[in-house]
């Protein structure tokens, strides 16, 4: 695969590492990002040499989302209509159906499209400091980019109500609680801990966990069609209202937004 700036590639034995590498800030996504996310994990999938892929971020978060700043708000493709569903709903599939345990191992803030990766993800395994949250509700974004369709899967309507509604920010003790979460290690466990997961998955029956993988994402990976152009078509409603204007503006401006409800 060929470089792509913000990642980072490494394989060790049987395990794929692609690591968020734009620690200064935060590990923000840019539109390369994403494509390159895609194609790596799509080639792993085929790479018999591979039996397991992680997704980390470099630094202090795994990622604080889109680079709206660095124009990922400004593409008007995220919403019109065509024959494209985007980039992100390649990327959530790509994930979903990769036939190798795809792990996010989460350290730092998770946010927005990092969120949207982690959801997708096979396991969620953190660092007991994280903070983890859509938070794109309180700027009026919607291109939720999945998230609609993979949370209510993962941990009920009503939680997945509250948090995508609320845009609140969860700490590791309850993203555990509500299931998001499947291991947890201390800051100083976590590197041994992860290590140890990983390398169980990689020695076991890759060809059965794809099966497994594909039984229980059969349901999502159906839905996923519809639901993206059922998304594109809210969001074509939502982009010229003032409150999303605001709430882009307002991240841009670095203040709180003043919304209308209009």
């Amino acid at each position: 695969m060929n470089e792509v700036p913000g990642l980072a590639l490494m394989k060790d034995g049987g395990v794929l590492t692609i690591t968020l590498n734009r620690p200064e800030k935060l590990n923000a996504i840019t539109w390369q990002m994403v494509q390159g996310l895609t194609a790596a994990v799509s080639e792993g999938g085929r790479d018999d040499s591979v039996r397991a892929i992680v997704i980390t971020g470099a630094g202090r978060a795994f990622s604080s989302g889109d680079d709206i700043v660095g124009g990922m708000g400004d593409r008007p493709t995220r919403i019109d209509l065509s024959n494209e569903r985007g980039p992100h709903y390649e990327m959530v599939k790509a994930i979903l159906s990769a036939p190798k345990p795809v792990i996010a191992a989460l350290n730092g803030r998770c946010h927005g499209a990092g969120w949207v990766i982690a959801l997708s993800c096979d396991f969620r395994v953190a660092r007991s400091d994280i903070l983890i949250g859509d938070i794109r509700s309180g700027k009026a974004i919607f291109a939720n980019q999945g998230v609609g369709l993979l949370l209510p899967h993962l941990i009920g309507k009503s939680r997945a109500m509250d948090l995508l509604l609320t845009g609140r920010v969860i700490d590791a003790a309850e993203a555990e609680r509500y299931g998001i979460l499947n291991r947890l290690w201390t800051p100083e466990s976590f590197e041994s801990g992860l290590a140890a997961f990983v390398a169980e998955l990689a020695e076991g029956p890759t060809r059965t966990y794809a099966a497994w993988k594909l039984s229980v994402n059969r349901s999502p990976l159906l839905e996923l069609d519809a639901y993206t152009d059922h998304e594109r078509w809210l969001n074509l409603i939502l982009r010229d209202s003032e409150d999303t204007k605001e709430g882009v503006t307002a991240f841009k401006e670095k203040r709180p937004p003043q919304f209308t409800g209009r």
